[in-house]
């Protein structure tokens, strides 16, 4: 089993990735679900929907990913993994800690480096998820997902972010993201970070905020043109940060990153009371090289008619990205949304009314000019 007592660079372990990958698939112990990204135009936006029909059935795509990488051909719905007696054959059983698949030791397999933890935190690891370019990075110990990330778990977090932008070989745009509680999607209690690279490059909210106003690089504002809450800060242009990154410029990111986290969450969580609910909805976090995005919850999925069950939405739907499990499914909540605003009144639905939000600036602004606020 894997300790995460080795560090390295971001560039070294995005380097592994493919070849770690397919290793990790061919094992058994990472099911990959095959999936198809298509973009879809609502009401003048650009969506992004992932079909993957493997998740119809999870544990029946679990089994024949299992029997194809066995060697044993197709396998009916009902056939089990045999149960494994000798030394010989224990690469082939499941060896994840089902109950918390984030705590060390891990499974080889899935395990891709640490990097060093800043400013006297422990690092962080990174594991592998479904997608060969979709990643984890955990705390070893446990830290609550309901919360939010620190600063210097953030600044990690860029430097993949940085790190994939510039890398020597094989540049390309990750997302970061984060679901803050079961509420905004998070299916694991044990705090996580996501990353995944996007279909052509760009996630489809970045499109969204092409063009706003930013009156000061160190404050945060509603999106425009949204009809819920959704906050954005700006970052520093990615072009002026020194690569690779060094203990100077990581302390400066962190002097960015942590006021710009508390002026998202302050404006979120206000934004929340406002509209008569809490914190308790969880919120969702993105990042990307250019700015950082959080939105408040109310509503962990969007309901579809019967026979669908609701639509999920964690993070990535507000970065413009669904996922549907069947093509009946992606015309059920086409046709659900067509006459509600399109694709948009989904995360309407599972955010907070927009209303709430400009109430908080308003009331900024009045205790701004009566010099309460500084």
């Amino acid at each position: 089993m894997a300790y995460p007592t080795n560090p390295t660079s971001a560039t070294e372990i995005l380097s592994t990735l493919p070849e770690k990958f397919e290793i990790a698939k061919q094992s058994g112990q990472l099911f990959f679900f095959p999936s198809e990204a298509k973009d879809v135009y609502s009401e003048g936006r650009r969506f992004n929907l992932r079909l993957c029909p493997a998740l119809q059935d999870k544990a029946k795509a679990k089994t024949e990913a299992l029997a194809a990488v066995r060697g044993s051909g197709a396998s009916s719905p009902d056939k089990k993994r045999p149960r494994i007696e000798t030394d010989e054959r224990e690469e082939h059983v499941d060896k994840q800690n089902k109950e918390e698949p984030f705590k060390p030791p891990y499974v080889p397999e899935l395990y891709a480096g640490c990097l060093a933890g800043l400013e006297g935190e422990e690092g962080m690891s990174v594991l592998y998820s479904l997608l060969p370019e979709h990643i984890l990075l955990c705390p070893p110990s446990y830290q609550s997902q309901s919360l939010p990330p620190t600063p210097p778990q953030l600044a990690l977090a860029y430097s993949i972010l940085l790190s994939a932008a510039r890398h020597p070989t094989r540049p390309r745009r990750l997302l970061a993201f984060y679901n803050g509680g079961e509420g905004a999607g998070a299916s694991q209690k044990w705090r996580h970070l996501q990353f995944v690279e996007v279909p052509g490059g760009r996630a489809p909210v970045e499109e969204w905020v092409q063009g706003v106003s930013f009156d000061r690089p160190d404050k945060a504002i509603l999106l425009p043109n949204v009809p819920y809450i959704h906050v954005v800060h700006p970052l520093p242009p990615s072009g002026s940060v020194p690569f690779p990154l060094d203990d100077k410029t990581n302390s400066e990111l962190i002097d960015v990153l942590a006021p710009a986290l508390m002026k998202l969450l302050d404006m979120a969580f206000d934004s929340a009371r406002y509209g008569g609910g809490d914190k308790s909805g969880g919120w969702n976090l993105l990042m990307t090289l250019d700015h950082m995005h959080l939105i408040p919850r109310s509503a962990p999925s969007f309901p579809l008619p019967a026979p669908h069950p609701p639509l999920e939405l964690n993070s990535l739907g507000y970065a413009g990205m669904m996922l549907v499990r069947s093509a009946e499914e992606e015309a059920a909540l086409l046709a659900a949304t067509e006459k509600e605003g399109g694709l948009m009144s989904v995360l309407t639905k599972c955010g907070v009314a927009r209303e709430f939000g400009e109430q908080v600036l308003e009331y900024e602004e009045t205790q701004q000019g009566s010099g309460q606020l500084a």
